[in-house]
């Protein structure tokens, strides 16, 4: 079966909302992306609180500011491996994969939460490169990234969101993720939701993510089927990989239940670095038209909106993300550019 085949779903797409676009663009030359199918750039593995934490590391200039990663639910470090190789002309980078995700160890006592991992990849900035970084997360990535910066602000130079898994209570059908998954927070739920998970082989998923990810998904060869099927076989061979997923979504909804100081919109708000908001105006995942409200969120936000891109845009427009960015990276260090808040006593919690 073709991705061209698969049948479509979620809110159709709004490509006229790329001109909602507040974000420059750099002028300057960048190198190609390499395929999505060419092999990821390697990794160690850190210990951080007595567990293994799986690191790729993107060789770039030793004396530039590093860049770190952060990818979203049911993904891993490769959803990086584009955009970071494009970038890493001008700063290295760190693309970790979070706790029972790719090659990571699950958290301890099966605790997944957005805060525990915002502090482990905080503690994993300070014992791998040290700070200020320039802090990149995608989805759910985006989620934890932002708890990072508004809880370290210390460690954040600069922060830019791709799709961020922001809170969408319309209850609309038009809209992105299917409200009903929140049935995963149903006690007793989780070996009937394994059980399904399981019942889908690789290939099947990968063509699955495929869709629901890309804006485009015809744009998606089979040899980067094959590559991402392989992996995801692998990751299949772990005693937690399934329920991973799992309990990863249900961390992600219980921060869309916590109101007031301790929500993600409190969170944005007291975050003080330039933020750049990527989004694609073909997200079938998390809707496009909450793409301004987001960045509007941010005291010092800007907004890239891309034409015919879905919930992956590191992934699916590599070139034109990494333009973004990096403008939002040479305005950072412009003279009089603002600096990171270096006081803990300020520091906010996105609890």
């Amino acid at each position: 079966m073709t991705l061209a085949a698969w049948p479509e779903f979620g809110p159709r797409p709004r490509d006229e909302l790329a001109d909602q676009t507040t974000a420059r663009l750099s002028t300057g030359p960048l190198p190609a992306a390499p395929a999505m199918a060419a092999p990821p750039p390697p990794g160690t593995f850190e210990i951080v609180d007595g567990r293994g934490v799986f690191v790729r590391r993107v060789e770039g200039p030793v004396d530039a500011m590093p860049a770190w990663y952060i990818h979203g639910l049911g993904g891993s470090s490769t959803n990086w491996t584009r955009l970071a190789a494009v970038l890493a002309a001008t700063n290295p980078g760190y693309i970790v994969d979070l706790p029972g995700s790719g090659r990571s160890d699950p958290p301890p006592r099966g605790r997944y939460s957005v805060t525990d991992d915002a502090d482990l990849v905080a503690a994993l900035i300070r014992q791998v490169s040290g700070g200020p970084v320039h802090l990149l997360g995608n989805s759910m990535g985006g989620v934890v990234a932002t708890a990072l910066a508004a809880r370290h602000r210390d460690l954040v130079r600069t922060l830019t969101l791709i799709s961020p898994a922001v809170p969408d209570f319309r209850l609309g059908r038009d809209r992105g993720a299917d409200a009903r998954l929140a049935v995963v927070m149903v006690p007793g739920i989780t070996s009937a939701a394994e059980r399904r998970l399981a019942s889908v082989d690789a290939m099947a998923r990968a063509r699955g993510m495929a869709m629901v990810c890309f804006g485009d998904p015809a744009g998606v060869t089979e040899e980067d089927l094959e590559v991402a099927g392989a992996d995801l076989a692998w990751r299949a061979g772990l005693p937690w990989a399934l329920r991973s997923t799992i309990f990863s979504l249900r961390a992600l909804i219980r921060t869309y239940l916590r109101p007031g100081r301790w929500s993600f919109a409190a969170a944005a708000r007291a975050i003080r670095v330039p933020t750049l908001v990527v989004w694609g105006t073909r997200d079938k995942l998390v809707d496009v038209r909450l793409a301004q409200p987001t960045a509007a969120l941010f005291p010092d936000g800007r907004l890239l909106v891309v034409a015919g891109s879905g919930h992956v845009a590191q992934m699916e427009h590599p070139q034109l993300t990494a333009a973004a960015v990096t403008a939002l990276w040479e305005d950072a260090v412009a003279p009089g550019a603002p600096q990171p808040n270096r006081d803990p006593a300020v520091a906010t919690s996105i609890a």
